[in-house]
């Protein structure tokens, strides 16, 4: 009888810490995200499904003048200071202050630009370029 009380402590021991192990990372939301243990909201009034079917990324803005243009990776480099930053442009990118599309960047090298982003697995993606007028 002594045995087998010490193997139904042992294995109930094994599955309370099994089961803590597992529910712990459940229990964290990341910062300003659902509640734990809720999925996030989609589809609410106003917002949009981001492209790929991803999580909604947090929008950013980024200024600087404009360095590169590679049409074929689809891609601009702005740099600011010291510091460079590369986009990634699609179809769906809102380009202002060009005639057409991205290939009207490749002339406007030097040119300020404000750069509508969000960060997604690692990459840059552009969701409004915009040419800014030199002041005077």
């Amino acid at each position: 009888m002594m045995k087998s009380s010490k193997a139904f402590a042992a294995i109930a021991v094994t599955l309370l810490v099994t089961v803590s192990l597992t529910a712990a990372p459940l229990q964290q939301a990341p910062p300003g995200g659902p509640p734990p243990g809720q999925a996030p909201e989609r589809g609410g009034p106003g917002e949009q499904a981001p492209p790929g079917g991803g999580p909604a990324a947090q929008q950013q803005t980024a200024t600087g003048q404009l360095a590169k243009v590679d049409a074929a990776k689809r891609e601009i480099t702005i740099k600011s200071g010291d510091r460079e930053m590369v986009f990634a442009y699609t179809d769906a990118t809102q380009i202002s202050g060009v005639d057409g599309d991205a290939q009207g960047l490749t002339g406007k090298t030097g040119e300020t630009l404000r750069v509508t982003y969000q960060t997604r697995g690692g990459a840059n993606l552009a969701s409004k370029i915009e040419v800014q007028e030199a002041k005077k």
